[in-house]
């Protein structure tokens, strides 16, 4: 599968409005990263306060279960946009060999599908977001480790507007290269 920037259409616009939105994912992923290795140093730190001070630090659990959530939300779009998003295309490659065109519509349809549910996801996940808002709800346990939550629901909602953005640029420039054949 290629990357989203990799499948130019010939239309300078949205050319660019895809090397933007590449350079959006990639700066969401990076922020990803960052937040695994500030994990790994939290871990690492807890782990020294009770093996050598007998005192762990609070709400570890927590924060971990919070980040794993928020660092998948933050990487999916830029491994979506990079065509790195695992998926069976074994009909699609049989199809390129034989008829490109095809083959990069029904991609086209594909990505389309993919806009769908990503939509019912933000649709039904908003709520959700007020609501953990509004609230002020948290995680955790009251007199030792409290966190707001909403933070990372509002992560979740970034991402997968970032990623239905990514495979519905896809979903376009797949439907615009099958009608001008730039397969």
């Amino acid at each position: 599968m290629a990357s989203l920037v990799s499948l130019r259409t010939g239309i300078a616009p949205f050319d660019a409005l895809a090397r933007l939105v590449d350079r959006l994912t990639a700066l969401l992923s990076a922020l990803g990263t960052g937040l695994i290795l500030a994990v790994m140093l939290l871990i690492s730190v807890d782990v020294a306060g009770r093996f050598f001070f007998g005192r762990p630090i609070a709400g570890v659990p927590e924060m971990v279960a919070l980040s794993i959530l928020a660092i998948a939300f933050l990487q999916i779009a830029n491994t979506t946009a990079q065509g790195k998003l695992t998926r069976s295309d074994a009909l699609l490659g049989a199809l390129q060999t034989r008829a490109p065109r095809l083959a990069e519509a029904f991609d086209a349809l594909l990505h389309l599908a993919g806009v769908a549910v990503l939509g019912a996801l933000i649709w039904s996940f908003w709520p959700q977001f007020l609501r953990s808002y509004g609230r002020g709800e948290m995680v955790g346990t009251v007199g030792q480790f409290l966190a707001p939550i909403w933070p990372v629901h509002g992560i979740v909602l970034l991402g997968a507007l970032m990623m239905l953005l990514v495979f519905l640029l896809r979903a376009l420039a797949l439907a615009i290269r099958a009608v001008r054949g730039l397969s």
